[in-house]
């Protein structure tokens, strides 16, 4: 997948896109948005990105063209779990998660990326849903969510890397 939106690109993540990748996957508030674990240290990072890389074959950088700079990323993953609710059976669908740095967040370059992407999985690739989740803690998500159509289907307990639990979101949007 390569797209172009008002302001950005998205494409697969390259190599050269690992010391954007460094500052938000080792922040914290990035992390906990996430549920993630937070690498460390450099090494560690470069460890969880080069995984991404190796393993996630729809990683893709967001791309701030007036910048050249990877400003987040997302990926695209076909989620057979969320396809057994019954609503869903025999539709082809896909899960979307993605990130922004600190630096970018709320200037609109999440709902730009991810329209765009839910555009062209309904269009060109002509999946029936794109499923996505946030956090309740997380209202700058929901309301992303929101706006960009999504619907409320689930609220499932989630465990978290520092052994916490948080209650997520788990939504859905219908072509």
């Amino acid at each position: 997948m390569y797209l172009e939106t008002a302001r950005l690109t998205l494409r697969h993540m390259e190599e050269g896109d690992f010391p954007d990748y460094l500052t938000y996957a080792t922040d914290e508030e990035t992390c906990r948005m996430l549920g993630t674990w937070r690498p460390k240290n450099e090494a560690e990072a470069r460890e969880s990105f080069e995984w991404l890389m190796v393993h996630e074959k729809r990683f893709y950088a967001m791309v701030l063209r007036e910048e050249g700079r990877c400003v987040g990323h997302l990926i695209v993953q076909n989620f057979p779990d969320i396809g057994k609710l019954p609503e869903l059976a025999g539709l082809e669908g896909r899960s979307l998660t993605f990130c922004v740095a600190p630096d970018y967040r709320r200037r609109g370059f999440a709902a730009e990326a991810v329209g765009a992407v839910v555009d062209y999985l309904f269009e060109k690739r002509g999946v029936d849903y794109v499923n996505s989740g946030y956090f309740t803690f997380n209202e700058p998500s929901r309301r992303l969510h929101e706006k960009l159509g999504f619907r409320p289907i689930s609220h499932p307990t989630v465990p978290l890397p520092d052994g916490g639990e948080a209650v997520g979101v788990e939504t859905i949007r219908f072509r």
